[in-house]
C-alpha cells in the first residue's frame, strides 16, 4: 500500500513524549546499549552490558560472557554465567579475574539466543615504561554531538579513558538545544535517571568508545544536580522537587547500574574514591570532591569561607588521600578529581567558590602536607569547568615566581568539555590575557573550544596535549591540536612542549569496527542520528541532522523489497530535526526505513510490533 504524501506540519515532532530506550540497529538487539569495560587492574577488569528484554517480559534473564585473546574467540581464557532482572534495570556487570598483566583482551555476552557485539579491553601493566590515556568530562547530550568521543576512538593510541565526571546532565530541554535527551524533563526519580543513562548510552560515538577502551570513572555534580554537595544542590528545590536524599539515592543506584566500575568498598555504596597502580611509574588516585562528604558552598565574601573545618573531601577521604600520597613509591602521583584546584581570581576575588577556591583551608593543608613531606610528582587531573587550563599550583601568598616556577607545589591539567557550554561564570573576565594577568600561575587557557586532553606518563615527564573537536553542532569527526605542556621529574611547574607526543599507528591492536547505518554515498547531505522506539508500534521518530534546508523522501520497504509507505519532507534549515512517521496499518515484522536525498540514501532496520 502506498500511503499519501504527508506535509511537513503533519510530520514535524518538536518534542518526544516517550522514553527513548532503543534507537540503535535492531541487529544489536537485545544488546542495544553495546558493551563496555572499566576499572582495569593487572589481573582483572569489569565487563558491562545491558539486555533489553522483549516487551512484557517478567523475571530474570540468564547472561553468558566470554573473554578471549583473539577476536574469533578460539582462545577463551575466562567465561561464566550471571543473571539480570528489572531490579537492576537489566544491566550486567562482571568482575573478571585471573587475567595476565599488560594484555589486550576481547569479550562478548550472550542472552536470549543472541550474541552481543565484541568489545576490546586491556589490563594494566605491572611496571610500565609509559602509560597514556584520554582525560574527558562534561558531556551534555543536548548541547552537541559527541564528535570528541569519536575522535579519541579513531586515534586508537591510548590505554584507557579517565572520565572525571558529568557523564550525564540532569537538565530538561531548553530552546538552544542541538539535540534532545530523554526523558524530556529534569530528571528526579530512579526511572528518570535510568532513562537518561539509557538515552546517552544509545549514542553511537559513546558506544564505540566504550567498546574499544576500558574506562576509569568518577562522578561530578550533574550525575545528580548542579553544584551538588553532600546534603543538597543548587539545582534542587525540596519544596517542588521532593526529598534530596531520595533523589541522591536514585542517582546512586542508576550510576552503579550503568557505569563499568567496581565498588572499592562493598559496604559503602557512596565511596568511589580508589587507587590504580602502575608499578613504580605512577599511582592514579581517584577522588570524590562532590558527593561523599562535601560541605555546602559559600560565597566569596562569607565569613566562613576560610573556616578550617569546612571540607570538600571529608575527614575519612582526606586521611586516605594523605596516606596514599605519603606512602606512594611511584614516580608520579596522579590525582583524578572534579573541580579546579588552582586559584582563579579576578582582582583578588575568587571567581568560583564551587571549586577548591571555596575550600581554601583544606587546599592549603593539602599543599602543606605535600611540601613538608617533600612529595614530588603530584599531577592533578581535572574536569568540571568546561574549558582548558594548564596550571602551576602555587603554595602560600607571595611565594610563587611565574618566570621560574619556584613556589609551585604541583601542576594541574584541566580538560575542556566534550560538549557542555563553556564557562559563563567568568563574564567580562572571559579573556585569556586577562585571566593570565590576574593569575600568573595559569600557563595555558582556552575558553571557547570542546575536546579532551591526552596525558602521557613516562619516567622523566608527564605531558598533556589538548585536542579540540572541529565542531559539535554537527555529527562530523575531526579535530585540531591545541597547546602541549609538560612537567619534568623532580620539578613542580609546567613547561611548554613544542608538539603533541605521537606514538605511531601501531600503538594498539586494530579497533573493533563500529556497526553503522548503510549509506549509498559518503556524504548524502544528512545524518540519520536516531530512529526510536525500535521495535515500534504505532509510530517511529526520526532524528535527522541536515547540512542545509533540503527535500527528503522517507520510504518504508519490506524485506521482499516492496515499498509500503512513502512520505516527503523538506527540512527548514541546517540543524537537527525530528519527524514522526506513522506505522498504523502495517503488518508486524522487519522493515527498512530509507531516507533519500538528491546526494544519497541511508537505510535503517526497523521492527514493527
Amino acid at each position: 500500500m502506498r500511503l499519501p504524501i504527508l506535509t511537513l506540519a503533519a510530520l514535524l515532532w518538536a518534542q518526544t513524549t516517550h522514553p527513548n530506550r532503543a534507537y540503535v540497529r535492531i541487529s544489536q538487539a537485545p544488546f542495544l546499549h553495546g558493551v563496555a569495560s572499566g576499572d582495569p587492574t593487572q589481573n582483572s577488569v569489569v565487563l558491562w552490558t545491558r539486555v533489553t528484554p522483549p516487551q512484557n517480559w517478567t523475571g530474570s534473564i540468564t547472561v553468558s560472557w566470554q573473554v578471549a585473546t583473539d577476536t574469533t574467540f578460539t582462545n577463551i581464557v575466562a567465561s561464566g554465567n550471571t543473571t539480570t532482572d528489572a531490579d537492576r534495570d537489566y544491566t550486567v556487570k562482571v568482575l573478571v579475574t585471573g587475567l595476565q598483566p599488560d594484555r589486550w583482551y576481547y569479550y562478548r555476552f550472550s542472552a536470549l539466543n543472541t550474541t552481543s557485539l565484541i568489545g576490546r579491553t586491556r589490563t594494566l601493566p605491572t611496571n610500565p615504561n609509559r602509560t597514556r590515556f584520554a582525560l574527558v568530562s562534561c558531556a551534555d547530550y543536548q548541547n552537541g554531538f559527541y564528535t570528541a568521543y569519536e575522535n579519541i576512538t579513531l586515534r586508537n593510541d591510548v590505554d584507557f579513558i579517565l572520565h572525571v565526571g558529568d557523564y550525564i546532565y540532569e537538565y530538561g530541554p531548553s530552546p538552544n538545544d542541538v539535540r534532545q535527551s530523554e526523558p524530556p524533563k529534569e530528571i528526579l526519580t530512579l526511572e528518570d535517571y535510568r532513562i537518561r543513562y539509557s538515552h546517552y548510552r544509545l549514542d553511537s560515538c559513546l558506544q564505540w568508545l566504550h567498546q574499544n577502551f576500558p574506562f576509569i570513572v568518577v562522578w561530578d555534580d550533574h550525575e545528580l544536580a548542579n553544584d551538588a554537595w553532600k546534603a543538597g544542590a543548587q539545582n534542587h528545590d525540596p519544596g517542588t522537587e521532593g526529598s534530596f536524599a531520595a533523589r541522591k539515592a536514585a542517582m546512586l543506584r542508576a550510576y552503579h547500574e550503568w557505569l563499568p566500575f567496581w565498588m572499592p568498598d562493598p559496604s559503602d555504596s557512596l565511596r568511589l574514591w580508589r587507587k590504580f597502580s602502575f608499578g613504580t611509574l605512577a599511582d592514579l588516585i581517584i577522588l570524590d570532591t562532590r558527593h561523599y562528604d562535601r560541605d555546602q558552598q559559600v560565597s566569596f565574601n562569607s565569613s566562613s569561607l576560610n573556616d578550617p573545618n569546612r571540607s570538600m573531601l571529608g575527614l575519612t577521604q582526606r586521611n586516605w588521600l594523605l596516606s596514599q600520597l605519603g606512602t606512594s613509591t611511584a614516580t608520579w602521583k596522579l590525582l583524578g578529581q572534579q573541580v579546579m584546584m588552582a586559584p582563579l581570581r579576578a582582582f583578588g576575588i575568587p571567581v568560583n567558590t564551587d571549586q577548591w577556591d571555596g575550600y581554601p583551608a583544606e587546599r592549603e593543608n593539602l599543599m602543606t602536607f605535600i611540601k613538608n613531606n617533600n612529595i614530588s610528582g603530584v599531577v592533578v587531573l581535572t574536569g568540571d569547568i568546561h574549558t582548558s587550563w594548564g596550571n602551576d599550583l602555587p603554595f602560600g601568598p607571595g611565594s610563587y615566581n611565574s618566570s621560574t616556577g619556584a613556589g609551585s607545589t604541583a601542576v594541574e591539567f584541566v580538560t575542556p568539555s566534550i560538549t557542555s557550554a563553556n564557562a559563563s561564570f567568568l563574564g567580562n573576565f572571559a579573556n585569556p590575557s586577562i585571566v593570565k594577568s590576574q593569575n600568573p600561575h595559569v600557563k595555558y587557557v582556552d575558553l571557547t573550544k570542546h575536546g579532551y586532553v591526552i596525558i602521557t606518563v613516562v619516567a622523566d615527564s608527564v605531558q598533556g596535549d589538548w585536542f579540540f573537536a572541529n565542531r559539535i553542532d554537527q555529527p562530523i569527526p575531526g579535530e585540531t591540536a591545541g597547546e602541549s605542556w609538560y612537567v619534568r621529574q623532580g620539578e613542580r611547574f609546567l613547561r611548554k612542549a613544542s608538539a603533541p607526543i605521537s606514538v605511531g599507528p601501531n600503538y594498539n591492536p586494530p579497533l573493533i569496527p563500529r556497526q553503522s547505518i548503510s549509506t549509498s554515498l559518503s556524504h548524502p547531505g544528512f545524518t540519520l542520528v536516531g530512529v526510536y522506539p525500535n521495535p515500534a508500534e504505532d509510530f517511529v521518530t526520526l532524528q535527522l541532522h541536515t547540512m542545509r534546508a533540503m527535500p527528503l523522501t522517507l520510504r518504508l520497504v519490506s524485506t521482499s523489497g516492496q515499498i509500503v509507505a512513502t512520505y516527503t519532507i523538506t527540512t527548514p534549515s541546517a540543524g537537527t530535526h525530528y519527524y514522526q512517521v506513522p506505522l498504523e496499518g502495517l503488518a508486524r515484522g522487519l522493515f527498512f526505513l530509507e531516507v533519500v536525498s538528491e546526494q544519497g540514501k541511508a537505510s535503517y532496520q526497523l521492527l514493527k510490533r
